[in-house]
Order: C-alpha cells, then sequence, then structure tokens
C-alpha cells in the first residue's frame, strides 16, 4: 500500500513537471524565465534555496538564488549577498563538476563527501552567510547543440513541517526531466535576446550616443516601472506577467529607426537646426513602420513603444496624431496627450530619459543620480504621466543596480561582462579571492 501511494505521487510530479516545464517555452524575457524557472524546480522537490548559474566567458555567474531562510535575514526585495560572485569552471565545485561532465549529481551530505572525490561542496558562501547547504541537487542546462548553457542547482529539501530532509529518487528524476526541457526554452530565449541585440547593433554602428547597454537598461528599467504600475492598478496577474515576458524586448527596440538617420545629424555635437531636427524626429515614424502591420502582441508593444516614446504628456511631444485633419496651422502634427499616449509609450519615455540623462554623451556629462531624480520629479504632469512617475520613484533602488548590470564599457551582443566586472571570482579550494585566468589559454577541463 505504502509503495503504490510513493509510485502515485511520483507520477504526479513527474506530470507536474512536464506541465512547469512546458509553461517556460512561452517566456522569451531571460530574467523572467530564470526566476519562473528557479521557483518551479523549487516547489517540485520543496527546495528551501537554489541558484541558477549561467556560463559566461569560461565562468558561473550566479545568474538568480533564491533562499527562503537568507531571504528572511536581508529582507524581502533585498538582494543575497553572493550575487555577483562567479565560480571557475573546474571539477573542483558540484557545480563545476556538472557543467563539465553534464550529467545530474546529487549529495545528500555535505559533509560526508569522500575527500579524495574530484569535487568538494564549496563552503565559503557558507561560512560568510551562516547558511548551512546539507543536501545539494546539481543540475546541468544543456543546448539543443550539446554546449552547457548553465546549471541549476536545488538545496535542502523540505518537509511539510519544514524540517530538512533528502531527495529522493523520484524527485531527482522529476529534476532531471525538468532541467532538461527547461534548457532548451532559455536556449530560445537566449537566442531572441542575442538577435535583438545584435539589431540594436545596426543603430549603434550609426549614432554614437546609443548603445546596446543604453538599450538594455532601458528595457530592465521599463519592466520595473510597468510592474509597479500594474500592481498599483491591481491588473490581472496573467496580463501582467504576459507584459512583463515581452515588454524589455519591444523597449530594447525603441530607437531602432535611427538605423536610417545620417551619422552626421546623429553624432553631431552641438544644437541641431531645424532640418536636422526634422531628419532626427524622423527615426520614430522609421522605426513604427518596421511594425506597421502587427500579427502578434510583441508587434502591438514594439509599435506602441516606438511611436509613442517621445509624446509628452502635456502634448508637446512628437510625432503627434498622424491623421490628415490633426496639424496645427504650421503643418506640425498635433501632439498626443495625456491618455492618448499608450502606458507603454508613457513608461518607456520615462526610463528613456532618465537614462540619457545620467549617461554620458557625446554633448554632455552624465548627471548626477541625484540630480537626474530631480528633474524627472519636476517634469512629472508636464513632460511625463504624474502616476509613472510615481512608479518610478517607487524603484529606485534598482537604479544602480541596472546600471551596475549593464555599464557602458562592458555590455556587448552577448550581454556579458568582461571578467573583471563580473565581480569577486572565488577559488573552490576555499582560498579567498583569486585572479581569473588566462582567457586566451583556458584550463583543459574547461568545456
Amino acid at each position: 500500500m505504502t509503495l503504490e501511494l510513493f509510485d502515485e505521487a511520483d507520477a504526479a510530479r513527474d506530470r507536474l513537471a512536464g506541465r512547469l516545464a512546458a509553461g517556460l517555452n512561452r517566456l522569451v524575457d531571460v530574467d523572467l524565465l530564470l526566476k519562473k524557472l528557479l521557483i518551479h524546480a523549487r516547489s517540485l522537490v520543496k527546495a528551501e534555496a537554489g541558484t541558477v548559474y549561467l556560463v559566461r566567458r569560461g565562468r558561473l555567474v550566479f545568474a538568480i538564488s533564491q533562499n527562503d531562510y537568507l531571504e528572511k535575514a536581508v529582507g524581502i526585495g533585498q538582494d543575497l549577498p553572493f550575487l555577483g560572485e562567479n565560480l571557475r569552471i573546474d571539477r573542483g565545485t558540484l557545480a563545476g563538476f556538472v557543467a563539465i561532465e553534464q550529467r545530474p549529481l546529487t549529495v545528500n551530505d555535505t559533509d560526508r563527501i569522500d575527500p579524495d572525490s574530484p569535487f568538494q561542496h564549496y563552503k565559503r558562501l557558507d561560512h560568510v552567510n551562516s547558511y548551512v547547504c546539507r543536501a545539494i541537487a546539481t543540475l546541468p542546462l544543456k543546448a539543443s547543440g550539446g554546449e552547457t548553457l548553465g546549471v541549476l542547482q536545488l538545496i535542502n529539501p523540505q518537509t511539510v513541517s519544514g524540517l530538512s530532509t533528502e531527495f529522493s529518487p523520484g524527485g531527482e528524476r522529476a529534476l532531471a526531466f525538468f532541467a532538461d526541457s527547461a534548457a532548451l526554452a532559455l536556449e530560445k530565449a537566449l537566442m531572441l535576446r542575442k538577435t535583438t541585440l545584435l539589431t540594436i547593433r545596426a543603430v549603434t554602428a550609426s549614432d554614437p550616443t546609443e548603445t546596446a547597454a543604453h538599450a538594455q537598461r532601458v528595457a530592465r528599467l521599463s519592466a520595473e516601472i510597468y510592474d509597479h504600475w500594474a500592481n498599483g492598478r491591481k491588473t490581472p496577474v496573467v496580463e501582467r506577467e504576459r507584459v512583463l515576458n515581452l515588454l524589455p524586448v519591444a523597449a530594447m527596440m525603441h530607437d531602432i529607426g535611427k538605423c536610417f538617420i545620417s551619422r552626421e545629424v546623429l553624432g553631431k555635437p552641438g544644437r541641431l537646426n531645424l532640418i536636422e531636427r526634422k531628419a532626427m524626429e524622423g527615426h520614430v515614424a522609421v522605426g513604427a513602420a518596421m511594425f506597421s502591420i502587427p500579427r502578434t502582441y510583441l508587434d502591438r508593444l514594439a509599435l506602441n513603444v516606438i511611436l509613442d516614446h517621445h509624446e509628452r504628456w502635456d502634448g508637446l511631444g512628437y510625432p503627434g496624431r498622424l491623421g490628415l485633419s490633426d496639424y496645427d496651422a504650421s503643418g506640425r502634427a498635433k501632439g498626443k496627450k495625456g491618455e492618448e499616449i499608450s502606458i507603454f509609450g508613457r513608461i518607456l519615455a520615462v526610463a528613456d530619459v532618465y537614462d540619457a540623462l545620467s549617461s554620458r554623451r557625446i554633448y554632455k556629462e552624465a548627471f548626477d543620480e541625484s540630480l537626474a531624480v530631480q528633474i524627472m520629479e519636476q517634469e512629472s504632469g508636464h513632460h511625463f504621466d504624474p502616476e509613472v512617475i510615481e512608479s518610478f520613484m517607487a524603484v529606485r533602488q534598482v537604479l544602480g543596480k541596472i546600471r551596475q548590470r549593464f555599464p557602458e564599457t562592458g555590455a556587448n551582443e552577448d550581454d556579458e561582462p568582461s571578467p573583471g566586472e563580473l565581480g569577486q571570482d572565488y577559488d573552490w579550494r576555499d582560498r579567498g579571492p583569486t585572479q581569473p585566468p588566462d582567457l586566451e589559454a583556458p584550463a583543459e577541463d574547461e568545456p
């Protein structure tokens, strides 16, 4: 009788793993996908904590971590203390071993790992954070071509009463199936992001003020602002997640029309004359024309973002209403005003202007963050929707994190910062910070 119940529970978990993995296939935003991937994986085995590492330039980078115990200690909404750190890819750590061997590895008691084993538990972060990783399941995230995209790690499965236990064979099997399927969804999302950023490079080739880092900062800040705004409006979760999945991709394309504007205009350090100004403003119509026949929700988001992100709340923006009867006496299209502007355009206006103010341009130095924020507040009700500014102010704590994540000197088409910008590189032997290895001569056992 007990065996039958156990088998039935395992079968139910296997079916759940299939449904959760299938749900990841609709996600295209890498950040949202990683968050859901880790939440779903933890739910399958009731893990107290977990991490997804991504392979970037020969390192395993902590892309996302969740830990119920530590989150209570540092405070809800605060970053866990080890985010931004990274591990060498070698067989010395559990994660490194799995990244190289590309097979799951479960350790149900980290204190009982054989000293002669090629891998050991990486204890430094346990000591620093006063946390004990007792049972650890580590699984590879493999692309369809066979390469390792990253590693999924689940820590300390819990009983209903909250006591730590071991990973069961059924739980390990469900996790292995889920990880294989989730990796394909992750590969698709990473590929879309890379393709989008390659498109952005066409803009940066013409416009020295436009960078892939700027596009990604605007995208992430737009998602943060929208999430707060939609939550305040009690937008249904399904709708909110649909937008959060696609808005960052659409937002990165907000200035795509600039690839058709001359470099002389885009790179002019001084004030533009009237003809040059008209040419510059034309990038909105050119970009919108690329999505003039929207077939998908992403197309419609991109159209709204591109067409409306230079409109102003007070009606003094551009390109304005483009209907035949919507021109003033001088022949200029009347600007859209207030809620005539799509909410996505209103959000992008805030994110785009803030990042422009706080970034160096050929015609100005970067503004101090406090001054940039002050200017944004002053423009509430004039340039910007007051409600959107309220949401912007509410998520101020992420501004520095976003800029740190996408610095001008580090971002490239793969969203991979240079090794020196990845944070501390730690040796698995627990000897403290070490220098990163020479990337031109990787270790023999590095994939």
